[in-house]
Formats: C-alpha cells, sequence, structure tokens
C-alpha cells in the first residue's frame, strides 16, 4: 500500500520568522546625522544673527550718547564761559587799535568766529604770571585724522595783552569734533534783535558796550551721520564798559 505526503509550496513570509531583537547599542544612520547637524548649524546662524544685530544696536546707541554728551559739553562751555565776559575802558596808551578787551562774533559758512575777553580764567600754578582775566576763542578747524572732518576748537590765553588774538600765545583744546555747523546769534536789547556778527574793536560796530544775551546752536553728526541739533542762549553778567580808573573829582 502507498502512502503520499503533500508538501506545501507556500513562500515562508518575515512574520513566520522570529522577531530579533534590536540590539541597545544600535546608532543613527549617516543621513539622521547630517540632518541633525543641518538643523544645529541653522539655530547658530540664527543665534549669532540675532546676537549681532545686538551688539551692532548697542554700539550705536552709546556712539550717540557718547557724541550728545559731547555736544553738550561744549554748548555748556561755550556759554559759561559768554556769561562773564567783559569790557574794560582801562587800556594802555597808544594800543586803542588792539585793545585789551574785546568782543568779536563773526558769522562764517561753517563755524562761526567768537573770540572775547572774560574773568573766567584759573590759575593752576602758584606764582604764575596770570590773573583772572584771560581772552578766549572758538574757531573751527580740520581733522589731522579725517581732512573731510570739521572740528570745533577753544583757545585760552594766560593773561590779557595788548595785542591781536592770534598773536597772543594759549592753550588750544578739542572742543568737539566732526561738527557741521555752529551759529551764534547777539541781542541788541535796543533794537529788540538778534545780529549775526558783533564788534567791539571797529568803529561801525558797538565798541562800548556787549549783547545782552547770546544764542548758540551746534550741530553735529551722530553715529550714523545723521545731524544733531543743540540749541540755547545765555545772558551776559555785564554788558556795560567797565571803567575802574580814578575819578575826578
Amino acid at each position: 500500500m502507498r502512502m503520499f505526503f503533500l508538501i506545501s509550496q507556500r513562500p515562508v513570509l518575515a512574520r513566520d520568522l522570529p522577531i530579533r531583537r534590536k540590539r541597545a547599542s544600535a546608532g543613527f544612520t549617516l543621513i539622521e546625522v547630517m540632518i541633525a547637524m543641518s538643523i544645529l548649524a541653522s539655530i547658530t546662524v540664527l543665534v549669532w544673527g540675532s546676537f549681532q544685530q545686538t551688539f551692532r544696536t548697542r554700539r550705536l546707541i552709546e556712539g550717540n550718547l557718547t557724541r550728545y554728551r559731547a555736544a553738550r559739553v561744549a554748548m555748556d562751555r561755550i556759554l559759561r564761559d559768554v556769561q562773564m565776559a567783559y569790557l574794560s575802558q582801562n587800556n594802555i596808551p597808544g594800543t586803542e587799535q588792539t585793545p585789551r578787551t574785546f568782543f568779536e562774533g563773526q558769522r562764517r559758512p561753517d563755524i562761526d568766529e567768537l573770540r572775547f575777553s572774560y574773568f573766567g580764567h584759573q590759575r593752576l600754578y602758584a606764582d604764575s604770571k596770570e590773573g583772572d582775566t584771560a581772552a578766549v576763542g572758538y574757531f573751527s578747524g580740520r581733522d589731522p585724522d579725517d581732512p573731510r572732518r570739521l572740528n570745533l576748537y577753544r583757545k585760552e590765553t594766560r593773561r590779557l595783552q595788548a595785542d591781536r588774538f592770534e598773536n597772543i600765545p594759549g592753550e588750544v583744546e578739542l572742543l568737539c569734533d566732526d561738527v557741521v555747523r555752529l551759529e551764534i546769534g547777539y541781542y541788541h536789547p535796543d533794537r529788540k534783535e538778534w545780529l549775526e556778527n558783533w564788534r567791539t574793536t571797529s568803529a561801525d560796530g558797538f565798541p562800548n558796550r556787549l549783547p545782552s544775551r547770546v544764542r548758540v546752536r551746534l550741530v553735529v553728526h551722530d553715529e550714523n551721520g545723521n545731524d544733531m541739533a543743540f540749541m540755547s542762549e545765555t545772558r551776559l553778567a555785564m554788558i556795560q564798559l567797565l571803567d575802574t580808573g580814578p575819578q575826578s573829582q
């Protein structure tokens, strides 16, 4: 008697095989590593750009504050000096053309020039040949590092002399750099108007009096190259001519 056995020809499927556990030490594939590095690089670029913008804004604000402070210091210095300006009738005989006390303000296209005698000089050394009076002046000059920029300078002599202001030795200091415009006005109390020039050393000027008020307008560049304008005015303590000579009986 013959016996027949049927053998199934069905293919073996993967689900019929025993499931192997993944090893615990399995790592990332190369594609996963590249994707992670790309994401990390993108985040780093975004964070660095944000920090860079923050630092740039901080430098800009600090630079503008520095420019603001420099302009305010220059304005305060000019106004404080002008308050102590004075004229005296006591001149040395033969020096009428170059009096020791004067007040000259001239309008210029960019930075107005102003020079005058005042009571604000400070002696720094004992027994020095200096007094409480001196001559001070404000004028423009090109920046030594960048000739395109215009600076505001201040000169103060050690004493009053019967000579031209340019010829009198003194200390020159930088008052404010990168100045666009310095405009100085002089108020005439009788005419009730602001004047652009005031000269006490010329016959057609005002030889015996000072303006009652002085107005200063200063324009400087900020860190972006934009204009920053400042304006203020002050009153002069003594506007009449002083005469301290002996009085006739």
